[in-house]
């Protein structure tokens, strides 16, 4: 059942209303200019004449101060511009290299001198940092940084690990990093403006790099926590692109990085016995921009390639032969299974002879080819039209891993992003101005499992790693937008508000699959299964939506120092359904005993009601010369979260089983037929009273300028979720009746939003934007996010006891107390055009054109939660996911004398339960290794001839080689390698957490 015609006619009715209003939606791929003009002696100057010129491609926009003497320029793309201030009987003022930078309103005050000649002022760039509008947490990484800091991996999701609330577990890419304690699938990705998630869930594949290349972004601004009412479809970070477009002169590149494991060091210790694994990566493109019409028509044009191979070393455990022979000889119908598992005769102490560690190496082959153009079209000063379209073509082949080991399973998989959109911009006067916009987003990622075995099962032993299953999945995702915005200056208001309509295709399928568990290997020896699931192929499934963001905003510029920014965000996320009517909700709380609602039932009620207020205020208080910014802010935020939890009825259309050793004792491999054997039906249960999560912030924090154009910023923030993605089990055993309340079903999967969680942290930054040579970022993040299992979309656990969820509360999975991130890059004063040695000479010849980059990372270390593997028959309720083993009170968690990588946590700290209640171990007791790396860059650049320039760089990742290592094997059964620290921190060829690695950069400017 869809919408009804009424409340469809209501939506519509307001999206009409709201367009109609003299507001705006601002986008965030724009920037703004404010201000107020006075004279020398504090008097407001009004009428007065402000020009905004853009030289590099003739852009020259136009406004006058009002009555207050405030003026505003709304829309401005982002560059730099040359701004005049001009007014009869006063000298003419103009400031030079004013940055406008993307989702940023600066403020820009002229203070008039009375009589003739004309002042020139060098704007400093300390003064773009200063935010005199909002109180948003975040930072802008600007060109230099995307062109001039080493990344491994050529990745640029790599920068967002670098603003104030970010934290990365390892992989530098948007799957690793978090932001402010939100989940992963509460990020929220734009470019230009326009959605580009990865649909399916927010962040695209970690093997997909060049979704938005490197060379086709002029800058980038993260926007980690308290954006404005314009700004958030999403609680989590929200990442703004903005591509690079074409100017006046031709410009253009040609480049190629290149990787080879000749100069790169050895895994560390205890894995430098493995020959290296040997790794080739070739990066290559190139770009060209220009004129197509001198100041009316530009064309920017890149492409960029990338083949990249690494042999990657293979680790896991794996039944020894002598433990092999038993097995075959007691339950020769194994054999199969034993066989899918790899050799080795390198026996574990302490496992009895039954596990042994195996070592191989197997190969990782990414391929990947992007392509961008955009053109910009200015018919008059009063009209523009903006086009860009992104391709790319991405694949990759790696080893299958489970819990951080990898045996000879393999996975592939192929994406194939596009990313398109087409602005018109009408300027009615300089204070009222239309924008109407329409892009287009497809995420989609094809995945093929290929486990050894060859089977639709995984097979999970108890101690061994699990052998996968052969799964093919597809999933393809489209989003179109449709944005209308107006902007209307009024006096000291500027009043915003707007409107965007998102169609959401999702389409998904896959082949059987299914799961056997052994919760012991001498029930793996015995052929006695635990638990086996098992569901049927999916056909191929049409989901759709239509979501609408509408907001209204008025930036109220009180006085010259002071600022309110009020606005409410209104949000319809909507709910899915399915084209041909074929899914089938399940819910025991809306459809009673039955479970299943029938194919073509509402997957959920759409919720009409998502209203989120946000204020802030900014003072910069005259006594401290308006260096000083005091800014204060509240919000709420609701999300989506993760569209992939949203799918569940979807499930419900094929037959999905679960067997249980509690009910059938006697249950074995080969298991027997479920469709037609005692197997129980397990549907997938989404709770259709679900609500929309939310999510409270608030923040404090002063900015300050600083001598040398620095900023210094303090900041207090907090937030508080509520309504946060739950995943669970319902319909467990009732240890008093040792019955199930639905007796038809058993054990089902259960999926809602009842969780919370909340986060506080202290932001200390310090910014210097690339001037005289010379930039400066840095960030510390003191921090502690707690929740209930799940701090936002995409990242929930499975509750130890789902009749306890308050017992799960404890630090999140990705908390991480202490974060530090320092980058830079330095031009060398030496050289011609530079401070020093700027004559020709050899002295000049020799120390030149050098340049500087590095990074600086640290973080504390991730949480460890402990599990135990229990058969459904020794737990009460019959339900085993996620259990943990009994804490042994006065035992340190950690073994005497520290932590080592051979053990990492003391195993006498714990116990196996021995009686059917849950175990007495809380969620998350320690934490793992921490992680700091240096990265550094040199570079040299060449001039050929006035107009062409050779660069070649050298890049130097984890410099110092400091072993970075993962998390430990934390499941308490396997007794012989509990502790144990088995992997890197990093298991992949690129990003951080790598041993040192070197890479070189050849490229041509013209």
């Amino acid at each position: 059942m869809h919408l009804t015609r009424s409340f469809c006619v209501k939506a519509l009715s307001l999206v009409l209303f709201l367009s109609l209003q003299p507001w705006s939606l601002c986008q965030t791929d724009r920037a703004s200019l404010n201000g107020t003009v006075s004279d020398a002696t504090g008097k407001v100057v009004p009428e007065t004449r402000v020009t905004a010129i853009k030289p590099d491609t003739g852009l020259q926009r136009e406004t006058t101060s009002s009555t207050d003497g405030t003026y505003v320029l709304p829309q401005l793309p982002v560059g730099v511009y040359t701004v005049t201030f001009e007014h009869a009987g006063f000298a003419p003022l103009t400031f030079r290299e004013v940055n406008e930078t993307v989702g940023h309103n600066r403020t820009l005050n002229a203070t008039l001198q009375v009589g003739g000649g004309n002042t020139v002022i060098e704007v400093s760039g300390g003064s773009s940092l200063l935010n005199q509008t909002s109180d948003t947490l975040g930072a802008r990484i600007g060109r230099e940084q995307v062109n001039q800091l080493p990344l491994n991996g050529r990745n640029w999701s790599t920068l967002t690990t670098l603003v104030p609330g970010a934290v990365d577990t390892g992989g530098s890419n948007q799957r690793t990093v978090r932001f402010a304690g939100r989940g992963l699938d509460d990020n929220n990705f734009t470019y230009d403006g326009i959605d580009a998630t990865n649909i399916v869930n927010q962040a695209q594949q970690s093997f997909v790099r060049l979704a938005i290349p490197t060379d086709s972004i002029q800058e980038f601004r993260v926007d980690t926590m308290l954006f404005t009412a314009e700004n958030g479809s999403t609680p989590g970070g929200q990442v703004n692109v903005v591509s690079r477009a074409g100017t006046n002169q031709f410009h253009g590149n040609v480049f190629d990085f290149l990787r080879n494991s000749v100069f790169d060091a050895r895994e560390p210790a205890p894995y430098t016995t493995a020959p290296k694994p040997p790794f080739r990566l070739n990066q290559y493109g190139g770009a060209i921009g220009g004129p197509i019409r001198r100041d009316r028509t530009f064309f920017y044009l890149t492409y960029e390639g990338l083949r990249q191979t690494l042999g990657q070393p293979l680790s896991g455990f794996v039944p020894s032969d002598p433990f092999r022979a038993q097995v075959a000889a007691k339950s020769p119908e194994l054999i199969p299974v034993l066989n899918a598992y790899p050799h080795s005769s390198m026996i574990v102490s302490g496992t009895n002879g039954q596990e042994a560690q195996f070592v191989g190496s197997g190969n990782q082959t990414d391929q990947e080819d992007s392509a961008m153009l955009r053109l910009d079209q200015s018919f008059s000063p009063h009209d523009s039209v903006n086009f860009r379209f992104n391709f790319d073509a991405a694949s990759s082949t790696v080893p299958l891993g489970s819990g951080g080991a990898y045996l000879n399973d393999r996975q592939h998989v192929t994406s194939r992003p596009v990313n398109s959109f087409i602005d018109y911009l009408h300027l009615f006067s300089p204070t009222l101005i239309n924008e109407a916009k329409f892009g287009f987003n497809r995420g989609n990622v094809y995945t093929t499992n290929l486990g050894v075995l060859g089977e639709p099962y995984t097979i999970a032993v108890s101690g061994f790693t699990t052998l996968n299953n052969n799964l093919f999945r597809i999933g393809v995702g489209n989003s179109f937008s449709y944005i209308d915005n107006v902007i209307w200056v009024k006096g000291r208001h500027t009043l915003t508000s707007g409107v965007e309509i998102r169609r959401i295709q999702l389409n998904q399928g896959n082949t059987s699959s299914g799961a056997v568990t052994f919760s012991s290997q001498s029930g793996f020896a015995k052929n006695s299964v635990s638990s086996a699931t098992y569901a049927a192929e999916l056909p191929v499934n049409g989901l759709r939506k239509t979501a609408v963001y509408a907001f209204v905003q008025d930036e109220w510029k009180v006085k010259s120092n002071l600022t309110f920014n009020l606005g409410v965000r209104y949000i319809f996320f909507n709910r899915f359904h399915e084209v041909l009517g074929r899914a089938i909700p399940f819910d025991f709380a809306t459809c009673g005993a039955v479970g299943f609602c029938g194919a073509g039932a509402e997957f959920s009620k759409p919720r009409i009601d998502d209203i989120d207020p946000r204020v802030a205020v900014t003072w910069s208080p005259a006594a401290l010369g308006n260096r000083t910014v005091i800014r204060a802010g509240y919000g709420v935020y609701h999300g989506d979260g993760q569209l992939d939890d949203q799918n569940l009825p979807i499930s419900n259309e094929v037959g999905r089983y679960s067997l249980s050793s509690s009910t059938i004792p006697d249950l074995s491999y080969p298991v027997t037929p479920f469709l037609n054997g005692p197997g129980t039906v397990s549907p997938r249960d989404m709770y259709r009273d679900r609500k929309d999560m939310y999510v409270s912030q608030w923040g404090l924090s002063v900015q300050q300028a600083l001598p040398l154009n620095y900023v210094g910023t303090l900041s207090y923030v907090g937030s508080k979720g509520t309504d946060i993605l739950t995943t669970s089990y319902v319909n467990l055993i009732d240890p008093a009746t040792r019955l199930r309340q639905y007796s038809n079903f058993g054990q089902v999967e259960w999926r809602g939003n009842i969780n919370n969680s909340s986060y506080a942290a202290l932001v200390v930054s310090l910014q210097r934007p690339f001037t005289h040579g010379l930039l400066l970022s840095g960030n510390y993040t003191y921090s502690h996010e707690i929740d209930q299992g799940a701090p936002g979309g995409g990242d929930a656990d499975f509750p130890q006891n789902p009749a306890c969820l308050s017992c799960e509360r404890a630090s999140g999975d990705f908390d991480s107390r202490n974060v530090l991130n320092l980058n830079g890059v330095y031009q060398l004063p030496f050289g011609r055009g530079r401070p020093f040695l700027n004559e020709p000479g050899v002295l000049s010849a020799m120390l030149g054109h050098w340049d500087a980059s590095t990074i600086w990372t640290a973080r504390a270390g991730l949480p460890i939660n402990i599990t135990v593997d229990r058969s459904s028959s020794s737990v009460a309720t019959g339900y085993t996911t996620e259990q943990r083993p009994d804490r042994v009170m006065g035992v340190p968690l950690r073994p005497a004398g520290g932590s080592s990588i051979q053990n990492w946590i003391n195993p006498a700290a714990f116990a196996v339960p021995t009686t059917p209640a849950y175990g007495t171990a809380g969620r998350n007791l320690l934490t793992g290794p921490t992680l700091w790396q240096a990265d550094l860059g040199i570079g040299r650049q060449f001039s050929v001839s006035e107009r062409v320039s050779v660069q070649f760089r050298t890049e130097f990742f984890n410099i110092f080689n400091r072993a970075q290592y993962g998390q430990p094997l934390s499941d308490f059964s396997a007794s012989g390698n509990f502790g144990l620290i088995n992997t890197t921190a990093n298991v992949g060829p690129v990003g951080t957490g790598t041993p040192r690695q070197v890479q070189f950069l050849l490229r041509i400017n013209y």
